[in-house]
């Protein structure tokens, strides 16, 4: 049976690129990197084998313990992946056995990642035979397969065994947090760089010490052991050796329970129903006026906005309200949009401020750097650029728009106001906070109106990219952080660079006075910069709201037809 699933795992990833020239073509660019990851991490092997057994030994350690740890993290928040032969599939098919048991975890550990696993595994071989630790050597050549075995067990028991990918909320919360996780991951080589600069205690020997605690607990073992056997102590080697072998023999039968209680117990949900007092009222006889007022609860913004816009425009604007706050796909985006510019200064002005003056002078409010003004430009670009995949994301509830004639105008002006509404507090925030940081109040108009003028562009080119070239999204109640599986990874990047591009050109009369201003010191020019800037904007806004809304008007069809064959949004609803 071992050798069966195998072939079946195989034939399913195969299956899955045949006739599909972009998943193809991401899967290659995807091993061709992987390719090139090996291949550098092969050469870091020689140089680390060279530096000698101190060195080597915690280095080796803290990547045996990040190597675990990601096995069992990442697929926890990227709920799906690499979920081909899920035990909860085969139930139908098949009863759980020690074979079934064995074969899903062999066939998850000969996948694409874990084939790339084991060879990154293989490294300390490479390590401590540069170094001339043979023991070592052979040691870790020993306990790399317990060490793979350790990753693919741990990782199926906490991933299958939580059942996350079985709850609706348990989706969506191990959504928000992996996108917590990944700013966490991405923010620590430059704190820890921080950290050094300003001599916190965060410096070489501290890096060292913890890499050393962490080849002690059990996510180190197995490459830990032939460090302490390379230093001559044969003991501790033993003792972790010992400790690394046993630790997948404890997982296994783990694993065997899960198998069988996935494949036999009651299906498990955490989703509850809930219903609108309106429709309560109207079945109970209420008639028209407890409908009316149902509808006023359940979209409340919608009968302040249909003030300003036209009423069509208005209830996509209340809808595209309650996803900002309900739908964790648009609270990811949320967190990205608001964290994102406000890290990025933050992080560059801390590095030149550690770089040339490590007191407090160059940090403290009214005298921080002007890099930080950056911070409302950066999030006019992004905000209105996030919106570019928007329509995608309503899956193929996009039908009722379609059958309702919804006008395509309206659709564009409903998401863009949305968008607005809590995206301009955000930039008008983020300028005052770099006004009071940096003390360079005379340069906020001319800020306020670079920032305008590019939010504008940027929900222009969202409002046209999102009706001319839709690409995979995660369906309603996937995790944000799901792999598309449509292929599309590729156009999606593609898409996204150019628009980049495409926003700051199209905004560049307005960049370009700016950076006369800027260059010459003439924030006297400022307030008109502002007008300028917001009306055109503005226009920008509008005219890509009028010609998106066309292009919406005559490719409904075909976008609905296109979010109907993405993998998972056949069933959404």
């Amino acid at each position: 049976m071992v050798a069966t699933l195998v072939r079946l795992k195989w034939r399913l990833t195969l299956n899955s690129l045949k006739n599909n020239i972009w998943a193809l073509i991401g899967t290659a660019v995807g091993t061709l990197y992987g390719l090139g990851l090996l291949l550098a991490l092969v050469a870091g092997a020689i140089g680390l084998g060279r530096l000698g057994a101190d060195t080597a030994a915690p280095v080796l350690a803290a990547a045996g313990a990040l190597t675990v740890l990601g096995w069992t993290l990442v697929p926890l928040m990227l709920t799906g992946v690499d979920s081909t032969l899920d035990p909860r599939a085969m139930a139908a098919w098949t009863a759980p056995s020690r074979p079934l048991v064995i074969g899903l975890a062999v066939a998850a550990a000969t996948g694409v990642p874990g084939l790339f696993t084991g060879a990154g595994l293989l490294l300390p071989v490479l390590v401590w035979a540069v170094a001339g630790q043979w023991g070592a050597a052979l040691l870790a050549l020993a306990l790399a397969p317990a060490a793979l075995a350790t990753c693919v067990l741990l990782s199926r028991v906490v991933v299958i065994g939580a059942g996350v990918s079985t709850s609706r909320r348990g989706r969506d919360r191990a959504g928000v947090i992996a996108v917590l996780v990944v700013f966490l991951v991405s923010l620590a080589p430059s704190l820890l760089n921080l950290g050094a600069r300003l001599d916190s205690g965060i410096g070489p020997q501290g890096l060292r010490t913890a890499a050393r605690v962490a080849g002690l607990t059990p996510f180190g073992w197995a490459l830990a052991a032939p460090g302490h056997l390379a230093r001559g102590e044969a003991v501790a080697a033993i003792g972790l050796a010992a400790a690394a072998l046993a630790l997948p023999a404890a997982l296994a039968p783990v694993w065997g329970r899960v198998v069988g209680r996935v494949m036999t117990g009651p299906a498990r949900s955490d989703a509850r129903s809930r219903a609108y007092d309106g429709g309560a009222q109207a079945d109970a006889g209420g008639g028209g006026a407890g409908a009316a007022a149902g509808a006023a609860r359940v979209l409340p913004w919608h009968r302040r906005l249909e003030r300003i816009m036209p009423s069509p425009a208005a209830a996509v604007a209340a809808r595209c309200l309650r996803y900002w706050r309900t739908d964790p796909r648009y609270l990811v985006q949320v967190i990205t949009l608001v964290v994102m510019p406000v890290l990025t200064p933050v992080m560059i002005a801390l590095g030149r401020a550690s770089a040339i003056d490590v007191g407090e002078t160059s940090l403290a409010p009214g005298r921080a750097s002007a890099v930080l003004l950056a911070a409302p430009a950066l999030a006019a670009l992004l905000c209105g650029w996030g919106l570019h995949n928007d329509l995608a994301f309503d899956s193929t509830a996009l039908w009722t728009q379609v059958s309702a004639s919804v006008r395509g105008r309206d659709d564009r002006l409903g998401r863009l106001a949305a968008a607005a509404l809590w995206q301009g507090p955000v930039i008008v925030v983020l300028a005052l906070v770099g006004g009071v940081w940096t003390g360079l109040w005379h340069a906020l108009p001319a800020v306020g109106g670079l920032s305008a003028a590019i939010y504008g562009c940027a929900l222009a080119w969202s409002s046209l990219t999102s009706a001319l070239l839709p690409y995979e999204a995660n369906a309603p109640g996937d995790s944000p952080m799901k792999s598309r599986t449509s292929g599309t990874a590729f156009l999606a990047a593609l898409v996204q660079m150019v628009g980049m591009g495409v926003i700051c050109l199209a905004a560049a009369p307005v960049v370009a006075g700016f950076t006369a201003a800027a260059l010459a010191g003439a924030w006297d020019w400022g307030w008109p910069l502002l007008a300028g800037g917001a009306l055109w904007g503005a226009g920008a806004a509008w005219a890509g709201a009028v010609v998106g809304g066309r292009l919406l008007d005559s490719r409904g069809v075909r976008i609905l037809t296109a979010i109907r064959s993405w993998p998972g949004h056949e069933q959404a609803r």
